[in-house]
């Protein structure tokens, strides 16, 4: 849970704030940004998040085995591949909130173009990109506990979900509730944040 919120924060500042770039430069610079996104979107992210996942990070001087080291690696690969959608959807309500009137009245009273995004553009696209905030929890949650029933996310004795599950595959028949836990939580934290997600859906206007 604290991976997938993690993940959420750094997608969503992130996605937000290169949607913005995109949508407020225009021109080569929107474009470049949105073929690296749809890129990003045509590769297989479970191979490629595996892949990563299994790099050695110990040969460049980074730590391995620690917990710390463990959730922080798995929230950079995540959040790397997390950005794409956030940034879309920022980019295109930016670019409807832009066209608006209030945004040339802003600037024709001297507002500079940082002020303007900052302060008028920002807070009328906070509502859509909260939901896909809360979208991206529950794919961060099952990023992780798929990397760490691999043995490539979290490793014991550090407790995640994944490496729960993946403990308790020898204890299937003798003791079934080891798997029962773990899967349960993480169908409950997915499901609860899919449904907040459905929630502030509704009341975003």
């Amino acid at each position: 849970l604290v991976v997938g919120v993690a993940v959420a924060v750094g997608a969503t500042l992130l996605g937000t704030a290169i949607g913005l770039a995109a949508a407020w430069a225009g021109g080569w610079l929107d474009a470049v940004l949105m073929r690296i996104a749809d890129g990003m979107l045509a590769l297989p992210a479970l191979p490629l998040l595996v892949v990563l996942a299994a790099v050695d990070t110990g040969r460049f001087g980074l730590p391995r085995g620690e917990a710390a080291a463990d959730i922080a690696r798995i929230v950079v690969i995540l959040t790397l591949f997390g950005w794409v959608g956030v940034a879309r959807l920022a980019r295109a309500s930016a670019l409807t909130q832009l066209a608006q009137d209030y945004v040339a009245a802003a600037r024709v009273a001297g507002a500079g173009e940082v002020r303007v995004l900052l302060r008028h553009v920002l807070p009328n696209i906070l509502g859509p990109i909260t939901v896909a905030a809360a979208l991206a929890v529950a794919g961060a949650i099952l990023a992780e506990s798929t990397l760490s029933f691999l043995g490539l996310g979290i490793q014991p004795p550090a407790p995640s979900w994944g490496n729960m599950l993946a403990n308790a595959q020898e204890l299937v028949f003798s003791a079934p509730w080891a798997a029962f836990w773990p899967g349960l939580m993480i169908l409950l934290a997915v499901a609860g944040c899919t449904l907040v997600a459905d929630g502030l859906r509704r009341l975003v206007p």
